[in-house]
Formats: C-alpha cells, sequence, structure tokens
C-alpha cells in the first residue's frame, strides 16, 4: 500500500492522529509548532488553532470537550468556542519534561507519557490520570513513551516506548486500572526506524507509524509477524488512525531531519492518508471525568 498527500503543511512533529466519529473530523497538533490542526474530509475544509504551550495528545471528553496535554498543564478545549480550561498542573519541572503520547483507556482514564526533552536514557516515566485528576506513576525508567492502545475486549494494553524499539504487552484490569507485565509483543529491528504512535484493527493487528522507517506498518502482536506496510514518502512517520471507510491518516515530521534531507523530502511533516479497506479496532476512548 502507499500513502497520498491529503494535506501540505510543515509540522516540526505531526502527532496525535486523531478521529472524532460523531463530527467527522480527523485531528492531530504539532507538538512543538504548539498548533491544534483539525480537517474536515466532509467540506474538504481545514482550520488550525495555535495554543500556549506544545502539545502533545488530544482525547475527546465525555463533556464533549477535548483534553489536551500542554507542557506543563492538561486543559479542556471547547472545539466550538475555543474556550480553555485549566484541568490540573502537572509536574513542577525545570522545563525540560514535556509529555508526549497519550490516550483514555475503555473505562476513561487518561494514560499518558512524559519525556525530557533531550535526555532519553530512562529519564521519562508513563502516568495514569484518574477521573477525579489524581495522578499516578504506572511505569518509571522509559525512555520515550509512546504510542498505547487496548485489544477489543479491553484486557491487555500495547505500549510502545521508542527508545527501546519496543511495544510491549501488559495485562490491564479496567476495575483497579492497574497493569501487569505480560510480555515484549515487539522488538522492532533498528533498520525499519523507530516505533512512534500506533493504532489497531478490528482483526487485532496493530498499525504503527515508524520513525526513520518511510512508513506504517502492520504487525500481529501475539505471533510477532509483519503483514503489511503502508509506504509514506518522507522519513519520519509519527503517528496514525483509522477514519471512514478504512481510511488511514498519517501524520509526519520535520524534526530530526538535516536540511539536506529536508530538500531531498519536501513534503515531510504534512499529512498523509492511504486507502487500506480494513475496518477500525476500538480507538479514541473519552475521558470521564468526575
Amino acid at each position: 500500500m502507499k500513502a497520498t498527500l491529503l494535506y501540505e503543511c510543515k509540522d516540526s512533529i505531526g502527532e496525535a492522529a486523531t478521529w472524532l466519529n460523531d463530527l467527522g473530523l480527523f485531528l492531530w497538533v504539532d507538538i512543538n509548532g504548539g498548533l491544534l490542526h483539525t480537517y474536515s474530509p466532509d467540506g474538504d475544509a481545514y482550520a488550525a488553532v495555535r495554543l500556549p504551550a506544545r502539545v502533545s495528545t488530544i482525547v475527546p471528553m465525555t463533556d464533549g470537550r477535548l483534553l489536551l496535554s500542554l507542557q506543563g498543564r492538561l486543559i479542556a478545549y471547547d472545539l466550538r468556542t475555543g474556550e480553555q480550561e485549566v484541568l490540573r498542573e502537572l509536574f513542577p519541572t525545570d522545563g525540560m519534561m514535556r509529555p508526549n503520547d497519550g490516550k483514555a483507556s475503555p473505562e476513561g482514564r487518561l494514560w499518558l507519557g512524559m519525556m525530557h526533552l533531550s535526555d532519553h536514557s530512562e529519564t521519562g516515566a508513563l502516568y495514569r490520570v484518574d477521573p477525579d485528576l489524581s495522578i499516578h506513576k504506572m511505569l518509571d525508567k522509559q525512555c520515550i513513551p509512546n504510542g498505547i492502545i487496548w485489544s477489543e475486549d479491553g484486557s491487555r494494553m500495547y505500549y510502545v516506548d521508542s527508545g527501546r524499539h519496543v511495544v510491549e504487552s501488559y495485562r490491564y484490569d479496567m476495575r483497579s486500572g492497574e497493569l501487569s507485565y505480560e510480555k515484549p509483543a515487539l522488538e522492532i529491528p533498528e533498520d525499519m526506524g523507530v516505533p512512534d504512535g500506533m493504532t489497531i484493527d478490528a482483526d487485532g493487528n496493530l498499525w504503527i507509524a515508524h520513525w526513520g522507517g518511510f512508513g506504517v506498518c502492520v504487525w500481529n502482536p501475539l505471533s510477532g509477524e509483519l503483514l503489511d506496510k503502508v509506504e509514506v514518502p518522507v522519513p519520519n512517520v509519527a503517528s496514525c488512525t483509522f477514519g471512514r471507510d478504512g481510511l488511514l491518516y498519517i501524520t509526519t515530521a520535520m524534526d530530526g531531519l538535516s536540511m539536506r534531507e529536508r530538500e531531498a523530502y519536501p513534503l515531510s511533516g504534512s499529512l498523509f492518508v492511504a486507502s487500506t479497506g480494513m475496518s477500525p479496532g476500538k480507538n479514541h476512548y473519552p475521558f470521564r471525568r468526575i
């Protein structure tokens, strides 16, 4: 399969590919640019909003707003009015830590990775934010916490640590929100790029963006088998998700490329799409604030 250009932009790090089925909207962010992008396939309409800080995560909320992770805080954002509400401050830091990828679990807790801006040697962590906005460190000594997804029945969580080139499998207890380590589901060879964001199809296969790998690879997490690849004409592929009719939306990045590489791959940082013929798995659960 091959992806084609949908919208040309120059995102430093295009991330957090999110499909809102009720609204028929695709959303993504430029982390370093502090941009929230929206695209409506029905009207072929695009818009962007600049936020006051780096932004890395988009999670729908049960009240219709979006939960966004900004550097230093979590906010609720109203797409209709632009109104922002600070939900809670994140950890006091020296400005060198920021949120990375995040998702809500099937029962409505937020899972959010935190990473260091420059030191990726086990300085990160994976946190759980409960509906009452209390926060709990679930995994420490992480390098670059990244993609998170759950199996169809919610009993298993798959989680990417990009710095270790691994996708791990955890048993997940939806009642307590506790994890128990199961096994490394996938160990990605270095010559295939770095695993980044991911989504899941109706068959339980993982569609993983490969940073430096020119594509999205389709993996069976139970057998470890590589099933397919969506080729993308730029190196740094950062996140992906399914929309309607088997369309896979794919975000990319300019970050990490030399000037020569940017000249060679001028569409880096743009939005791409691929027709896959696949049905999506369950994804983009809402955060259930109380």
